[in-house]
């Protein structure tokens, strides 16, 4: 039997609403460490977008040192296998490959080495598996096979794929030739068919998804790139994104892709795969309500006490506009992040949308400041003095700019 771990897109350095990740990757990645403590793993798969930038910051570097470290003193014999997704620079992420691989981290960061596999072999069962590495496929990053041929070189992801594919298979087939008993391809693309979600770069068209039948031959496709768990094909899976970057990612119990997981994978003439659920430092959440019952009257609600502590989206209903309430509400959450009041600015927008059209019947457009005094009665019941006041002064200073 083989053994590895699948995960990818684990963006480090990510800042969501401002706020740092760090420490919540940080917490990922000691609970992923332990996972690895376990000696029949044999391996770790990253399939991309290890960083969140191609320049990552220094705390995001540190984090990723500090993790391949702490795996390296607890299971030595690990291999981890590791390519880079469209967020990642190769050339930085490749830093250092040659020495890394001396220690059994693997870092392969050209499209022309995706046909050289490392092969992993199982000595208690004399089973053995070639894992492939296709970093992501930036345009030109496969050069011809006949150097004399002329003509573009290929950009759209569907193109590049299927270049790489023939390569691929070509290489799966001596590795099935020569006994090897396994084959396994680590790969970052857009899969046609999958499902993505608000947290990834997405490219348009569908010349850049790649067709997963290119890859039918191999017993199981690790991939990266969309950031929802999902099967793609018979062979393909996407681990997705360990930790939630998006409201629309957010904690809930009755919606598909909302558990964030590692992969457990094992060939054993048969393939297995069995998600291992990821508990966060901090869930991402929503809740919905009127501002007066979360300010005054939900600090007996058990879903809202349980959010307290969560990144935080909250959705004020009702038509009555709150000024500032993200520092209102941030003293009893701490960790909120977004607040939306689309219902009361749809009602301004639906009870104003008549301001600038012109009066009836003789023309004229109505007095710019009239207008403003009306908008702030709108807001908040009624227009201040001083920024009326303000205001005027203004106006007044740009119709004389522009005569």
């Amino acid at each position: 039997m083989i053994k590895f771990l699948h995960t990818a897109d684990l963006h480090l350095g990510k800042i969501f609403h401002e706020r740092s990740l760090i420490e919540d990757q940080q917490f990922m990645l000691d609970a992923l460490v332990q996972i690895l403590e376990d000696k029949s793993y044999s391996a770790l798969l990253i399939a991309g977008d290890v960083y969140d930038r191609s320049i990552p910051s220094p705390d995001a570097v540190k984090l990723l040192g500090s993790f391949l470290a702490k795996v390296k003193v607890k299971r030595p014999d690990l291999e981890i296998l590791i390519i880079p997704g469209n967020h990642d620079s190769p050339a930085r992420l490749g830093f250092g490959r040659e020495l890394f691989a001396e220690l059994g981290i693997r870092f392969v960061t050209d499209a022309e080495d995706c046909d050289k596999p490392i092969v992993i072999s199982n000595t208690t069962d004399d089973e053995s598996c070639a894992f492939f590495l296709l970093p992501f496929l930036n345009p030109g990053s496969l050069r011809e096979d006949n150097p004399a041929a002329e003509g573009e070189p290929l950009r759209s992801q569907s193109k590049l794929a299927a270049a790489a594919s023939a390569r691929l298979e070509q290489a799966r087939q001596r590795c099935a030739d020569e006994g090897i008993t396994y084959s396994v391809l680590a790969a970052h693309l857009f899969a046609a068919g999958a499902l993505e979600s608000d947290s990834e770069r997405i490219f348009l068209g569908s010349a850049e998804r790649a067709d997963i039948n290119f890859f039918a031959g191999f017993d199981y496709i690790a991939l990266g790139h969309l950031h929802r768990l999902q099967q793609v094909g018979k062979n393909g899976w996407y681990s997705g994104s360990p930790l939630a970057y998006s409201f629309a990612e957010a904690s809930a119990p009755d919606r598909a892709g909302s558990v964030k997981s590692f992969l457990s994978v094992e060939l054993d003439g048969e393939v297995r795969v069995t998600p291992i659920p990821i508990k966060p430092l901090r869930r991402v959440s929503r809740l919905s309500g009127s501002f007066d019952w979360f300010f005054r009257e939900s600090a007996k609600d058990s879903e809202v006490c349980a959010a307290e502590k969560d990144f935080l989206e909250i959705s004020l209903t009702g038509r009555a506009l709150t000024e500032n309430p993200l520092a209102l509400l941030t003293k009893r959450f701490p960790n909120l992040l977004s607040i939306k009041q689309d219902e009361a600015f749809s009602g301004i927008l639906i009870s104003h949308a008549g301001l600038r059209a012109p009066a009836a019947g003789n023309g004229e457009r109505r007095n710019t400041a009239d207008d403003f005094a009306e908008f702030l009665t709108g807001l908040y019941g009624e227009a201040d003095d001083e920024e009326l006041k303000l205001f005027r002064e203004l106006l007044a200073e740009l119709e004389t700019e522009e005569q």
